[in-house]
Order: C-alpha cells, then sequence, then structure tokens
C-alpha cells in the first residue's frame, strides 16, 4: 500500500515537472536563449575578427537591423493579439485575413524596393551615419520584403503558441546567420558578405514558418477590417520597440559622431552585453501578451498567466548582474576580447541599465495586454529623453563614454521603478472591477 501510494506520488510529481518543462514559455524561454548563445557566438567571433574600428560599423548595421526588424515587429505582437483574441467561426476567418495580407505585403514591399534603394544610393545616407561601405544598407534592404511576412507569421504561431514552429524558425534564423557570416568572412568577403549572411537568416527564418497560415484565397471579405485591426493595435507596439532601439542602441549613433572611434567601439561592446540580456527575455514578452489576452477573455488570473515570465525574467536578471560585479573584466575578454578592455568600467552601469529596460518592456507588454498602452508612451517618451541628455554630455569637452552609460543606467532605472508602481496600482484595479 505504501509503495503504491509512493509510486502514485512520484508519477505525480513527474507529471507535474513535464508540464512545467513543456510550457509554452518555458520552452520559448529555452529556445530564445539558445538563439542567445548564438548570437553571442557571433559577436564574440567578429569582434576579434574585425576589431573595434569595423566591429562598429557592423554595430551600426545590426542597430539599424534592429530598429527595422523592431518597428516591423510590432505587426508581430498586433498579430498574436488578435489571434490570441479570436474564438470559434472568427478564428479560419482571421487566419484567411492575415495570409492574405501577409502575400500582399510581400508583393508591395518588393515593388518598392527600387524606390528605398534609390533613396539610400542617392541621398548617401550610409556616408553621413559613417558608414565605410555604402553597399552594406543596400544589402540589408533586400530583406525586408520577407522581414514584414515573416512577422505575420510569427504573430499567428505565438498567438497560437505554437512552440514547434516558434522553435524551429528562430534557431533556423540564428544558424544561418551564424554559420553563413562565418563563411563569408573566410571567404573574403569582407563586412559585405557578412551582412549578407544576415539578410538570408531573415529568409530562412520565413521559410520555416510557410504553411502556418492558409493559402489566401484571391477574395477574402475578412482581409480589410483584419488588415484595419492590426494597423491599429501595431502602432503602440511599434513605439514600443522604436523604444527599445532607441533606449539600448541609440547612443551608437551618437557616439559614433561625437566621441572618438575607440571609445565608439566601446559603446558598441557595451550594448552587445545589453542585448545579449534584453533579448534573452525578449521572446517571453511574446508570450506575455497573448497568455495575459487569454486570461482576460476567459475570466483567468492575469497573475497566474504573467507568473511564468516573472520568474523567468529574474532567472536571467540575478545571475546577470552577479556575474558583472564579480568578472567584469573576464566577462569583456571572453566575449569581445582584451581589445576592449577599457569598456569594462562602463559594463556595471550597461548592466543595471539593460536589466531595467527589460523589466520595464514587460511591464509596459503586460499593462497593453490588459488595454492600457500608458507603459508604453512612458517607455518612449523617456527614451527620447534620454538620448537627448546623452547628446548633451556627449558634446561636452572630455565627455566620456562611462559618463553616457552611467546617465542611461539612471534613466532606464526610473523609467522600471515607475512602471512597477503603476502596474501594481492597475492589477489592483483590475483584480477589483475598478475602470483605470
Amino acid at each position: 500500500m505504501a509503495n503504491s501510494l509512493s509510486l502514485r506520488l512520484s508519477s505525480l510529481r513527474l507529471i507535474d515537472v513535464m508540464a512545467i518543462a513543456t510550457a509554452p514559455a518555458v520552452v520559448v524561454f529555452i529556445s530564445s536563449n539558445i538563439v542567445n548563445v548564438g548570437n553571442l557566438a557571433f559577436n564574440m567571433i567578429f569582434s576579434r575578427w574585425m576589431g573595434p574600428e569595423l566591429f562598429g560599423d557592423l554595430a551600426l548595421v545590426l542597430t539599424i537591423k534592429l530598429a527595422l526588424l523592431g518597428v516591423i515587429g510590432a505587426v508581430q505582437m498586433a498579430v498574436s493579439q488578435v489571434v490570441a483574441g479570436a474564438t470559434g467561426s472568427d478564428s479560419d476567418q482571421t487566419h484567411q485575413a492575415l495570409a492574405q495580407l501577409s502575400r500582399r505585403l510581400f508583393v508591395a514591399l518588393w515593388l518598392l524596393l527600387p524606390i528605398f534603394a534609390t533613396l539610400l544610393w542617392k541621398t548617401e545616407f550610409s556616408a553621413s551615419i559613417g558608414l565605410g561601405s555604402p553597399y552594406l544598407l543596400l544589402i540589408l534592404l533586400v530583406s525586408m520584403p520577407f522581414a514584414a511576412p515573416l512577422s505575420i507569421l510569427r504573430g499567428a504561431v505565438f498567438g497560437l503558441q505554437n512552440t514547434g514552429r516558434i522553435v524551429l524558425s528562430a534557431n533556423l534564423e540564428m544558424g544561418v546567420r551564424l554559420l553563413g557570416a562565418a563563411v563569408a568572412w573566410q571567404a573574403g568577403l569582407g563586412i559585405e558578405g557578412v551582412v549578407l549572411a544576415i539578410c538570408l537568416s531573415i529568409v530562412a527564418g520565413w521559410a520555416a514558418l510557410l504553411g502556418v497560415l492558409p493559402t489566401p484565397k484571391t477574395r477574402s471579405a475578412g482581409q480589410r477590417p483584419i488588415a484595419k485591426i492590426v494597423a491599429i493595435s501595431a502602432f503602440p507596439f511599434a513605439v514600443l520597440q522604436l523604444a527599445q532601439v532607441l533606449a539600448l542602441d541609440g547612443d551608437i549613433f551618437l557616439v559614433s559622431s561625437l566621441l572618438p572611434s575607440e571609445q565608439a567601439g566601446f559603446v558598441a561592446a557595451l550594448s552587445l552585453f545589453q542585448r545579449i540580456q534584453f533579448f534573452a527575455c525578449f521572446a517571453l514578452a511574446s508570450i506575455l501578451l497573448p497568455s495575459v489576452v487569454a486570461a482576460t477573455r476567459t475570466g483567468g488570473s492575469i497573475l497566474q498567466a504573467a507568473a511564468p515570465v516573472a520568474i523567468l525574467y529574474l532567472a536571467v536578471a540575478f545571475p546577470f548582474l552577479i556575474g558583472v560585479e564579480l568578472w567584469p573584466n573576464t566577462l569583456i575578454d571572453v566575449l569581445v576580447g582584451s581589445e576592449f578592455q577599457d569598456a569594462a568600467s562602463g559594463l556595471r552601469p550597461a548592466a543595471l541599465a539593460a536589466v531595467a529596460f527589460t523589466m520595464s518592456f514587460l511591464l509596459a507588454t503586460f499593462l497593453a495586454a490588459l488595454g492600457d498602452y500608458r507603459g508604453i508612451w512612458t517607455t518612449a517618451g523617456v527614451a527620447v529623453l534620454q538620448l537627448a541628455l546623452i547628446a548633451q554630455f556627449a558634446a561636452k569637452p572630455g565627455a566620456s563614454f562611462v559618463d553616457l552609460v552611467q546617465l542611461k543606467a539612471v534613466c532606464q532605472g526610473a523609467l522600471c521603478l515607475c512602471l512597477l508602481l503603476y502596474s501594481v496600482v492597475r492589477v489592483r484595479r483590475h483584480l477589483t472591477g475598478c475602470k483605470p
């Protein structure tokens, strides 16, 4: 009898462990961190192969890519919100409408591509922002017709919580980027070949999600209203994504023109650490949004829906801060090389800024899932204010990159505290049924 009871308890514990291990938030978290390790390896390799100045160019291209994908990625957030909220017969119509929208965006962006390329070339935009090669942004531009449909497809799989496709797309994209860029560099194709591999990785991520949505019909009655809903819903998320780029990477643009090139390389290295921490948790926002939307729709607990994301965020933030505090020089040496050792003096404030902003990003997403976009507007406002303050400080004689990173940490810490306090108030109102 005792043995039978023990076996039952052991079986139940195993089931509970398996349920936790296969929960969408945990699976996506693990997958995103495998991708993060791949991105880390990418930066470790190319910071050494290229050196501070050329790596600064690559960091600038990656920042522009993140800005473009961030704005387009707002569509992903909006689509996941729409898909998670659709029920019954509305679900099939929603999927058909999204398939039609994806096809139209793909065709439209290919038609617009020559116009955008001509504008880039004629305005000499690359030279104006300090890029050594005029071809880098033109190469990056070719990936945009794939990036927009990719955001719709990823939004659909996140809304459906189809973790298999989420994992496949993200890891295939990372693999093509890492291996393709290494092969291109070793083949003597230079930084242009590396950027081409980055573009091909976007195509690979898109190809992995083909078939998620049904084949679009020639006519779809639901296409126009869905397109309008997605466009309206995407706007605040586009603002949030743009705020993320400005808050974490905006200073790269400023130091490239206001500080010596070596210090610009140090800022690029510190931005790498910030991106590592942020993107370790970024996918959690994509799970948090549909989970809280679904809980609100079904009358479930929003705190229970958000709890796994909060726990996983803390599981990343605390070890990250401890590592930076105990081994700053070692981390710099391992991740970007001994040429960047002077950047270690700015690693602590850079880490604090990243951890604070990541929490603000998740809180703003949580509030948006409740229909409250004040967190997004506040995050964007602080990002703009932060850049304005950094520009003023950087223009002063004797300005150092460490001063700028410390200023960033202060701005992001204040933002995080404000959003945390407001979120507590907002949750209380939600639980008591009061209007915000």
